[in-house]
């Protein structure tokens, strides 16, 4: 299919004036469909219907009707030469209507047939057929003009026929966008704890029966009883208060939270290994969040990965913490077992 000039293809709107042979030019009515201009260019209602669809395909209106050939008619789908010139004929004397229009207030006039429209600036302020009207929406609401009258296109956080009823306001939305991000990335953290958990549970699953074997303690770890919160971001290297047998492939610590306050946030989040243990998949982490709430306390163990041939020193960093509500909310780690193997 030839190239049909589509630099001159408008919009796929069809407007037409209200009397089509007045030589003056009128605004644009909208509504008349093409396949009726067709007919009034003389084409049977059959053959208007059908050179209106072909006509919908290649994105033509009116206004292009008008510059089209008779060869580019027939390449459209138009092959009867009577209503190829019957159309060229009925569309060729129609002039440029945008020469004695009257947008105002910076609108742009769109040429039709027999016809112009003003397409409104909507930073202008202003609408109507020749944007000669005051838009009364509020609140930074912009007016889009319709066959009706008018539209008020209204910014986020306001709603109704003028823009005047307050629903959200934008510091509301980022609070909530940003507080949705949070959420999302806790999420993150807590799916990845999971997995890292059961990671570690199939892999203890798959060993075979009592090669594995607990030993509990209860040890005290000084450097790490009441760690405070609130923006500190502190590292600890905690000796080991206990000598661990040669076979210890990883030790049981335990994280405890005491919380007790007044409608207050606690969040810990850290990471710990055994020192000199470069290796990633030898490092947990931990993400702890307590949000609004009065009262809240909680006990949960982690396995880390233990050789004996390293330094006998755990290291623990916290990489961020926070706190409202008072200095009772703190977090305490101790040594609650190790896990040897023959």
């Amino acid at each position: 299919m030839k190239n049909f000039a589509l630099a001159f293809v408008l919009t796929v709107t069809f407007a037409v004036c209200s009397c089509v042979s007045a030589n003056e030019a009128s605004h644009c009515v909208y509504g008349i469909a093409l396949k009726d201009l067709l007919k009034m260019a003389g084409t049977r209602a059959g053959n208007a219907q059908f050179y209106a669809k072909k006509l919908l395909k290649h994105n033509i209106d009116q206004t292009v009707l008008g510059k089209l050939t008779l060869q580019q008619l027939e390449d459209i789908g138009i092959a009867a030469l009577g209503d190829r010139l019957k159309i060229f004929n009925f569309f060729s004397k129609d002039g440029n209507d945008c020469l004695s229009s009257s947008c105002q207030n910076s609108g742009i006039c769109r040429d039709g047939f027999r016809c112009f429209s003003c397409v409104c600036d909507p930073q202008s302020g202003y609408y109507g057929p020749s944007c000669g009207q005051k838009c009364p929406c509020h609140n930074g609401g912009v007016c889009k003009t319709k066959p009706t009258g008018f539209e008020c296109v209204c910014p986020p956080g306001y709603s109704g026929d003028l823009c005047n009823t307050k629903y959200l306001t934008e510091d509301r939305i980022d609070n909530l966008e940003t507080r949705t991000d949070d959420i999302k990335a806790q999420l993150d953290q807590s799916v990845k704890l999971i997995k890292d958990l059961q990671d570690q549970l199939r892999d203890l699953q798959s060993r075979p029966r009592g090669s594995w074997q607990l030993h509990r303690a209860n040890e005290i770890l000084n450097q790490l009883e009441k760690i405070q919160l609130h923006q500190q971001t502190p590292e600890y290297t905690q000796s080991l208060p206990i000598v661990l047998p040669k076979n210890t492939k990883a030790i049981l610590i335990s994280i405890y939270c005491n919380f007790w306050n007044t409608n207050g946030h606690a969040y810990l989040d850290y990471v710990t290994y055994q020192k000199d243990n470069d290796n990633a998949a030898a490092k947990a982490e931990g993400y702890n969040t307590h949000y609004n709430v009065y009262a809240n306390t909680f006990l949960y163990e982690q396995m880390i990965p233990w050789n004996t041939t390293l330094p006998n020193e755990l290291i623990f960093r916290v990489t961020n913490s926070y706190r409202t509500g008072g200095n009772n909310n703190w977090y305490r780690v101790r040594l609650v077992g190790y896990v040897t193997s023959p």
